[in-house]
């Protein structure tokens, strides 16, 4: 997205919250709003809406290490790192958590518990790799059982492009907005391969 877009993105999230009842607020709306004043250059109060997502869903370790990111983008190590560890405590296989965490753990000299860090974080890699492998492979027996006759190369459903042509085609709400499509990514493994390249471009989707 380029910044007009941004832009326009956070004035129709103020206008949303502001006519919307306080009780119908729900995290990803507070999410969604916070990465629009991220990209416009308000990170204190993209924090704050952060802040309000945790809140409001305290158990859900995304919201936490999505907080973590951004504490760590605004140079506020010690609590990214905190919130890198409660996140972890929340889903032990967030392997970005743990990452990231290595990577400030190291630039803090804490070189054996990055290490460590980074050890954990390619193990779950791994075993994220080979799930995905094992469920290409059992796809497409399931195609070849079904199916024994040549078939045509338009039918042939490609696993992630599915999976994200999926997450393109969700409407676009402040409830159900692509941002707030994004936070299920950390809800199972096989989707995370796509959180790792949103984090890597700095939550922003890219094609």
């Amino acid at each position: 997205m380029e910044q007009r877009e941004w832009n326009a993105a956070l004035i129709d999230w103020n206008i949303w919250f502001s006519s919307t009842d306080k009780n119908q607020l729900d995290p990803n709306a507070f999410h969604d709003r916070a990465i629009c004043k991220f990209h416009t250059g308000d990170t204190a109060e993209a924090i704050e809406d952060l802040n309000e997502a945790a809140i409001l869903q305290p158990d859900y370790s995304y919201r936490f290490a999505s907080r973590g990111w951004m504490k760590q983008a605004a140079g506020d190590t010690d609590a990214a790192i905190e919130d890198y560890k409660r996140a972890i405590e929340l889903d032990p296989e967030d392997t970005i958590a743990h990452n990231n965490l290595g990577l400030l753990e190291e630039a803090k000299g804490y070189k054996a518990q990055a290490q460590e860090r980074f050890k954990v974080a390619d193990e779950l890699q791994e075993i994220l790799n080979q799930t995905e492998r094992s469920t290409e492979l059992d796809a497409k027996g399931d195609v070849d059982a079904e199916a024994p006759m040549a078939v045509p190369e338009q039918e042939v459903i490609d696993i992630e492009d599915g999976a994200l042509a999926q997450k393109k085609d969700t409407a676009t709400t402040p409830k159900n907005s692509m941002w707030g499509e994004m936070t299920s990514v950390f809800k199972d493994r096989e989707s995370r391969k796509l959180w790792w390249k949103f984090i890597r471009n700095g939550f922003t989707l890219k094609d």
